[in-house]
């Protein structure tokens, strides 16, 4: 494993092998597990589609299990970080407790900060009962400024208007409207206990618009069923996580007061 740059922030080590520089404008896209794994099966679909190169990585002795990853017979830490042009991705499969991920997201986004990050996109699943039920899923966004909503123009998606966010990404919003970057995040009507390719489609669909690049989601769709059965083990350990966040408020709208 080739080092270019290696630091320690907290608990966490964060690793560069190669060094990069962002053109402008430019996004940071953080892929965490979460309803449906809708994030993270649209960031490998992404990081395929848009040819971005492994750039970095992320390890915490503390909040990560003992892996590593071997892509390609290169030994890469569990935290991926991918890049090019303007695409910044970090792309994790493992579930941190909530102590853990408060750390990971203030990193994260002092991490974009430094690189010059203008935007945050976040991409997740809205559970729904009867998801079951539905062909024609629903996508809404959640945007933490106006310039952030400018993103979205034009572009067939409803405004998220009342309800809860629950999970890691909304500790990532949280600290991202503290760190005033400004966020944009997709959210697709999805099943919360199975992986849901489809709403992961969906939000790819969106997000080609938002960053005005061609993003074919033609071989997700067939591939649904295969991805679905690999990412089974993933999705046990991952509900078990979002039971603990209390994940299904965003059923629950907020009392309008």
């Amino acid at each position: 494993m080739s080092v270019h740059r290696e630091e320690i922030l907290g608990d966490f080590k964060l690793v560069e092998y190669v060094p990069f520089k962002l053109t402008r404008p430019s996004y940071g896209v953080v892929a965490l597990p979460d309803a449906g794994l809708v994030g993270v099966i649209a960031a490998w679909h992404i990081i395929k589609a848009l040819g971005l190169k492994e750039v970095g990585g992320i390890d915490s002795y503390s909040y990560l299990p003992p892996a590593i990853v071997v892509s390609n017979k290169e030994l890469r830490m569990p935290v991926r970080i991918f890049a090019g042009d303007d695409i910044l991705l970090i792309y994790c499969e493992f579930t941190l407790p909530i102590h853990g991920m408060a750390q990971l997201s203030r990193i994260l986004l002092t991490y974009f900060e430094r690189k010059g990050v203008e935007y945050l996109l976040l991409m997740s699943g809205l559970p729904i009962q009867n998801r079951f039920e539905v062909e024609r899923l629903r996508s809404y966004y959640v945007a933490t400024s106006s310039r952030a909503s400018e993103l979205v123009k034009g572009v067939e998606v409803l405004p998220f208007e009342n309800g809860y966010l629950v999970g890691p990404y909304a500790l990532l919003i949280k600290d991202a409207m503290s760190f005033r970057l400004d966020t944009l995040m997709l959210l697709t009507e999805s099943f919360l206990e199975f992986p849901d390719p489809e709403a992961s489609a969906r939000n790819l669909e969106l997000l080609s618009k938002v960053i005005n690049k061609p993003i074919d989601v033609k071989e997700l769709l067939e591939q649904a069923e295969l991805i679905r059965i690999r990412a089974r083990d993933t999705m046990k350990d991952v509900v078990r996580n979002l039971a603990q966040m209390k994940k299904g408020f965003e059923y629950s709208p907020p009392l309008q007061l």
